[in-house]
């Protein structure tokens, strides 16, 4: 890894060091001896109300409708997320941004989604919708697919319907502060897997009213992960999504070609960790925010995360892995809690790419205009994110 270049912000708060010890000095843990250790804040999820909180497998059997997509079909999925979300569907017609070509899908319902009570799991008290496919992961713990109770896109029954699609929730743990963030090699390997595994599923089955992608794939599939109420994480458990839409979303062809030259390009200084020979995570010369962050695939452009090889899929498993823990810590360290998104840039021409977006900085007047202002450099970025990967050990 690494030698770390960056530093921390002056202006930042800082909590008072104990009586007699320098404010620039990193207090160790009596315990250990480990001045990190000491300033390191636990891992997202794993203190608070919901600390020790898990689901039974006893209890995810009972809401199960199906374990494997193969086994349920795509009909037979359509008609799980119609009798899991039909309350919630959204608005079927999609306006079209005319100045930069994005679809705007209308749901009034999905509002309701952020009044979950904060002391209340909606996954550990048994109140997801139902398992539709499912995948056991290292050390006995499960991952598993669920309709998204408040979906941006629904199976409608007509077809042709603009907001027509499939929208899921994948959920990474059965124990509450488990999941992708920090998770070991082999576990997040499995849940990527599982993710393109979803992707494939879904590219390959849409019906035929679906837009024709060529390679046997109809329509769009988008691959995202909130993290945080501030970016729309209305759950704390941890999860990503997963989206089929007919609708061509805007930022695929933005970033087509994008990951070679990020390869080739980026400054030495701008790379936070070469990943088990299969991916690197760096921070881009054109960063927007502090700690925005990319994961790139090495070899060719694949277009896909199924399409990757499996060597590689694993490393850029891992690569979010680390990524996503080093954003929380020194988000949770800064701000108090993480909030991020991470985006994964699919489609022809793209590598896939995987795009961290942390709300570190609120946008102004002129970023609206075009004119964007960042308050830390990426060099001081990427120093920040190898070192916390270095305390994360």
């Amino acid at each position: 890894m690494t030698t770390p270049s960056g530093g921390s912000d002056p202006s930042a708060p800082r909590t008072a060091p104990p009586r007699g010890v320098s404010p620039d000095e990193p207090v160790a843990d009596p315990t250990t001896g480990d001045a990190a250790a000491a300033t390191r804040p636990p891992p997202f999820g794993t203190t608070g109300v919901h600390a020790g909180k898990r689901l039974t497998r006893e209890a995810l059997a009972r809401n199960t409708a199906a374990t494997s997509f193969d086994g349920l079909g795509f009909d037979g999925l359509a008609d799980v997320c119609r009798r899991a979300s039909g309350a919630h569907p959204p608005e079927r017609e999609v306006a079209r941004e005319p100045r930069d070509g994005f679809p705007v899908v209308y749901s009034e319902t999905r509002a309701h989604r952020l009044a979950i009570p904060e002391d209340v799991c909606v996954v550990c008290e048994e109140q997801t919708c139902a398992c539709v496919d499912q995948a056991e992961l290292p050390g006995g713990e499960l991952a598993w697919f669920t309709p998204n109770l408040y979906p941006i896109t629904f199976p409608f029954a007509e077809p042709g319907v603009p907001s027509r699609g499939v929208h899921l929730v994948h959920w990474s743990a059965l124990r509450h502060g488990a999941g992708l963030p920090g998770a070991d090699a082999a576990t997040a390997a499995a849940l990527l897997r599982h993710l393109a595994h979803a992707e494939e599923f879904l590219l390959h089955h849409a019906p035929a009213d679906y837009p024709d992608r060529g390679d046997g794939h109809r329509g769009h599939v988008g691959v995202v992960k909130n993290r945080g109420r501030r970016v729309g994480g209305s759950v704390e458990h941890d999860h990503q999504q997963v989206l089929l839409t007919a609708q061509q979303p805007a930022e695929p062809t933005r970033v087509a070609g994008l990951g070679p030259r990020l390869l080739a390009e980026t400054p030495a200084d701008l790379v936070v960790e070469h990943v088990d020979g299969g991916a690197t995570i760096l921070v881009p010369p054109f960063m927007r925010r502090p700690l925005h962050a990319f994961v790139v695939p090495h070899g060719d452009e694949r277009g896909w995360l199924h399409h990757l090889d499996g060597t590689v899929l694993d490393a850029v498993g891992l690569a979010l892995a680390h990524l996503t823990a080093a954003a929380d810590a020194l988000m949770t360290e800064r701000h108090g809690e993480p909030a991020w998104n991470l985006v994964a840039h699919t489609g022809p021409g793209v590598g896939p790419l995987l795009e961290l977006r942390p709300f570190t900085q609120p946008l102004g007047g002129y970023e609206h205009l075009g004119l964007y202002l960042c308050e830390e450099r990426p060099a001081t970025s990427a120093g920040r994110l190898r070192e916390a990967l270095a305390g994360l050990g």
